[in-house]
């Protein structure tokens, strides 16, 4: 077992830090975003919260069939923090790209702290590269999301727990984590496990422990309470995803989930090394064995309860496509017990104990060097998405000739929304056609917005099957924005002001319908 050590840093150690993890911003710098959506919300939110709005008064029409594409409202902590940028700059991509940039290496920040608390200073610094240089994390960057500030907070949380700070200040940094992601939560309950565990075996004295765990949990409360219902009035459960659940299918999401994450934490640490591929077949398996025997050997610390109880709530979320990032807030944790595990094994050959840490770390860092060097060496490209110049001309048409009060049916309602200011709403992309019409009645949708690279079947089948009631009125290379013709939605015999009279001069009449 690797006992922990004082924590002691120098000025000239963290400045060594800052210097080693500032070229990040420079590497792999874009200033485009692609199609997601997430963003959007989190962005329109801040917007609001900039403006003096509502959090709440977004143009995202939530479609409860489709729970999946994204919540009615985001947690309001990250746009909490994306206010002050948008104050400033707008909804400018790159500054807020940048912005995430110095997040990060805040975060890293933090993992110096921690990795410091265990390790010599330089294993602590290379283990900081190697999380921080890896491709994954140079590419995740670019994306205005919530994960990377969460596993900041997430992280801070456990460093002023470990460091024995005030526990008001450990319940803030508690509290905040639970404002940006709802999987925040984790921390509180295994906050009061390790409590029940420590009262239980009775290894510390009860009333000093009661007081660094109960405390953190009791002020990381009030902060929620005090920001979702004082301060932004937001409804109850904002960020539970609820409607995602199913215990039908419970175990399935179980098994797979399992199955998921441990292939994700494994990919994590997968390069692209061509010639070198056998490295990689030998560093994901053994990676992995060495966190689970470096977990299941630790002592039952606050650490212990933190890791198993957020991987046991993301094994039970029935969502699969988040990718890597979900696992981010606890990839330090991990790896601290990959190097455990590592460690505790009794190698046969003499290379000093000590020096086999930092040989894997540094083993595991020129792994990235290829990939890397690619992408520092790559072009700034713009990604198809809402900078696109397609996008801007359809969001500009919309913008000048829909009425706000109208709602447009879109493969990414959440992009659409923020940039047009028009409601948007998204079909479940294997709707069939009952379902798709009684979406248009219900959600009272007169305009129907497609793009030629945005894949849904549903709305496809749809506009073949409805030609006659939707009229193509607008269109440029990409996208093709078609009014919706019933009884509700009458098309007019004049068309919307400044419509591209080219379009029909140049079509037939019969070409008019999709």
């Amino acid at each position: 077992m690797i006992k922990p050590v004082h924590f002691n840093i120098r000025n000239a150690d963290l400045l060594l830090v800052i210097l080693l993890v500032l070229p990040v911003v420079f590497i792999n710098h874009q200033h485009t975003v692609d199609w997601g959506g997430d963003y959007a919300m989190y962005i329109t939110e801040a917007m609001n919260i900039a403006h003096h709005q509502p959090v709440d008064s977004t143009h995202y029409v939530y479609n409860s069939n489709a729970p999946m594409l994204g919540p009615p409202l985001y947690p309001v902590g990250f746009p909490l923090l994306l206010a002050p940028v948008y104050l400033i700059f707008g909804n400018n991509i790159l500054a807020m790209i940048v912005y995430m940039s110095l997040m990060l290496i805040l975060l890293t920040l933090v993992l110096q702290l921690f990795f410091r608390r265990y390790f010599s200073e330089t294993v602590s610094i290379i283990l900081v590269l190697v999380i921080l240089y890896n491709p994954w994390i140079l590419h995740f960057k670019n994306e205005i999301l919530a994960d990377i500030p969460f596993a900041l907070f997430f992280n801070l949380t456990l460093i002023l727990y470990l460091y024995r700070s005030k526990a008001v200040f450990t319940g803030l940094a508690m509290g905040f984590s639970i404002l940006i992601k709802t999987a925040g939560f984790a921390l509180p309950v295994a906050f009061i496990l390790y409590l029940f565990y420590q009262l239980i075996t009775g290894h510390e004295d009860r009333k000093i422990i009661t007081k660094r765990l109960l405390i953190p949990v009791i002020y990381s409360l009030l902060l929620v309470l005090f920001v979702n219902k004082i301060l932004f009035h937001l409804p109850w459960g904002i960020g539970l995803y609820s409607e995602n659940f199913s215990l039908f299918a419970f175990k399935q999401h179980v098994l797979k989930n399992t199955a998921l994450y441990i292939e994700l934490f494994q990919s994590f640490f997968h390069r692209n090394l061509y010639d070198w591929k056998f490295l990689v077949l030998i560093t994901q398996p053994v990676l992995f064995t060495f966190a689970l025997i470096g977990f299941l050997n630790s002592k039952k610390d606050l650490l212990f309860f933190v890791v198993s109880t957020y991987l046991l709530m993301l094994i039970v979320y029935p969502y699969h496509f988040s990718g890597f990032r979900f696992l981010l807030p606890v990839i330090p944790v991990l790896l601290y017990y990959s190097l455990n595990g590592f460690n505790s094994i009794r190698w046969r050959f003499s290379v000093q104990k000590k020096l086999l840490i930092p040989l894997l770390a540094v083993f595991l860092l020129g792994q990235y060097i290829p990939e890397i060097i690619r992408l520092a060496t790559n072009p700034v490209t713009t990604k198809q998405g809402p900078q696109e110049q397609t996008s801007q001309e359809v969001f500009e048409y919309i913008r000048n000739n829909l009425s706000e009060d109208e709602t447009i049916l879109f493969t990414k309602p959440r992009v659409l929304a923020l940039y047009t200011g028009r409601k948007s709403v998204c079909n479940e992309l294997n709707d069939d056609l009952e379902k798709m019409d009684l979406l248009l009645r219900d959600k009272r949708v007169g305009y129907i917005l497609t793009n030629e690279n945005l894949s849904n079947p549903a709305l496809e089948k749809y506009l073949i099957s409805k030609k006659d009631h939707i009229l193509l009125i607008w269109s440029n290379k990409k996208f093709k924005l078609y009014q919706v013709n019933d009884q509700r939605h009458k098309i007019s015999t004049v068309f919307p002001r400044n419509i591209h009279n080219r379009i029909f001069a140049k079509t037939k009449s019969n070409d008019l319908i999709f």
